[in-house]
């Protein structure tokens, strides 16, 4: 072999020697660090006021499935306005949580009901029975029950290369995990007493306002296997929002059928009157 020839080829040698040095080795995942996890739920508790976006929504369930587009809008812990957009982009149904009062005005079957918000009741609007308040911080991205900062139950718990935090408020309890690359709630599980009665989880998050937001959301019925799933399109956080949007009195005229969904109403909400015509 020509000298040239060696010395090129001992150069070449040498380069890829140097360039393999270079290369840094694979980054091993940390493990999972539990006060992280609970300063992030803590942070999402106070920063998230309101929500206002407009999303796909899907269900299915034992009496069949659909999807349409709603315009949403959330104020935790317990307030929301609902409305269903044709294809065309008009609105078909209105629907707000305001407490435990529930307000359904359907516009093409010209129907008005309200009645107390019960799981039931919201569960055959849904196909999920799920508490007000457990569904409007879910809609909101959060856990379906509050994260306190002196909660002594409070349990926060490595599992794995993700970390498990329980948590229980009143009758109701929560098993949350985190996925395996970060600190935000991938999935989680919620019940009363001894039952599991929903199971949920997270995906898509997007830096929103300074918050880690999922942009998707999915619960379902650990009973009867019923499904919803909200992807939103976009959305905006802790903008005001005028409390006249909650409060959905029933439509003048006498066109409109008027539902009482039943259950005991809260305190100073009234039941509607009949229909013109209809013996009171």
């Amino acid at each position: 072999m020509r000298p040239w020839v060696r010395s090129l080829m001992g150069a070449v040698g040498l380069l890829l020697t140097a360039s393999c040095a270079l290369v840094p080795a694979a980054r091993q995942p940390g493990l999972p660090n539990p006060e992280r996890v609970r300063t992030q739920l803590l942070q999402d508790e106070a920063a998230i006021r309101s929500v206002k976006g407009v999303a796909r929504f899907g269900y299915e369930g034992p009496r069949g499935s659909g999807s349409a587009t709603q315009v949403i809008v959330l104020a935790p812990p317990d307030r929301a306005r609902v409305e269903t957009l044709s294809p065309l982009g008009t609105t078909v149904l209105v629907a707000t949580l305001q407490g435990e009062r529930l307000q359904v005005h359907s516009v093409m079957r010209h129907e008005y009901a309200t009645g107390r918000a019960s799981q039931e009741a919201l569960g055959r609007l849904l196909t999920v029975p799920v508490p007000p308040a457990l569904l409007v911080r879910l809609l909101a991205g959060l856990p379906p029950l509050p994260i306190r900062a002196e909660d002594p139950r409070l349990q926060i718990i490595v599992e794995g290369s993700a970390v498990r935090v329980e948590s229980v408020d009143a009758e109701w309890w929560q098993r949350l995990w985190t996925g395996p690359d970060g600190t935000g709630i991938e999935r989680g599980e919620a019940g009363r007493l001894s039952e599991t009665a929903l199971r949920f989880g997270f995906a898509d998050r997007r830096p929103t306002a300074g918050v880690e937001f999922p942009f998707a959301v999915w619960v379902e019925d650990a009973a009867k296997g019923g499904r919803l799933e909200l992807a939103y399109d976009r959305l905006k956080l802790n903008e005001p929002v005028e409390e006249a949007l909650f409060d959905l009195p029933p439509p003048q005229g006498g066109q409109t059928r008027i539902i009482d969904l039943g259950g005991d109403l809260p305190p100073g909400a009234e039941r509607p009157g009949p229909r013109e015509g209809e013996a009171k």
